[in-house]
């Protein structure tokens, strides 16, 4: 979707002065939609600044994305948290991280138990072991085996499907476990992409921003 790139476009909230815990605090938050990393897109972020009054001064206590505090004392920035993360294009590496967290796969892209040879990352050749005396093996890179030599593997540690976090690495609350699971899933990613981003423009431009 075409956005307006922007160096710099900020709101801030508060601060909101709180007692907790017998302490005194007081809380920020702040909202930006523009590109301030410089990489040529416009990215959406909420996050917040806590203080907390020792000895008649006002020192750092959190801060960052900390949207559990922010909505407890900004209600009315709740619904725009979901979009922290999202950028003109979609939200961040919307297919690579959605699909990932709805697999069973591990960083290495292995299931649980599964093994692959491993490669020499800059010659591409396969990787090869021998063991040597007192238990210190020996490795050689190659295309085909050499002799004495067996296929150095590394064994997948898989992992479990983390529907919870795919949803909102998708910003799909309402997404079943079938849509997410079954096959096609970059499909249907990809075909409600664009009403996600007309409701994003909607959420930026809501407070005053230029989209």
């Amino acid at each position: 979707m075409q956005s307006t790139l922007t160096q710099s476009q900020t709101r801030t909230y508060g601060p909101i002065k709180y007692a907790d815990g017998g302490g005194q605090y007081r809380i920020t938050a702040k909202v930006r939609y523009d590109d301030q990393c410089g990489n040529g897109h416009n990215s959406f972020s909420i996050t917040g600044d806590i203080d907390r009054r020792e000895k008649m001064r006002w020192r750092d206590d959190a801060g960052g994305c900390i949207h559990e505090e922010i909505a407890k004392h900004f209600p009315d920035l709740i619904p725009l948290i979901k979009w922290h993360g999202c950028s003109s294009d979609g939200p961040m590496y919307y297919l690579v991280n959605t699909q990932f967290l709805v697999g069973e796969r591990d960083c290495w892209g292995l299931l649980a138990g599964e093994s692959r040879q491993l490669r020499n990352g800059k010659t591409n050749q396969l990787a090869w072991k021998k063991e040597g005396p007192h238990g210190r093996p020996s490795y050689m890179d190659a295309d085909e085996q050499p002799e004495g030599y067996v296929a150095w593997c590394r064994i997948g540690d898989g992992k479990p499907r983390q529907l919870d976090a795919a949803r909102r690495a998708a910003i799909w609350p309402d997404a079943t476990d079938e849509e997410l699971i079954a096959d096609g899933l970059a499909e249907r990613l990809a075909a409600r992409l664009p009403a996600l981003l007309e409701e994003f423009r909607f959420a930026v431009e809501s407070i005053g921003f230029t989209f």
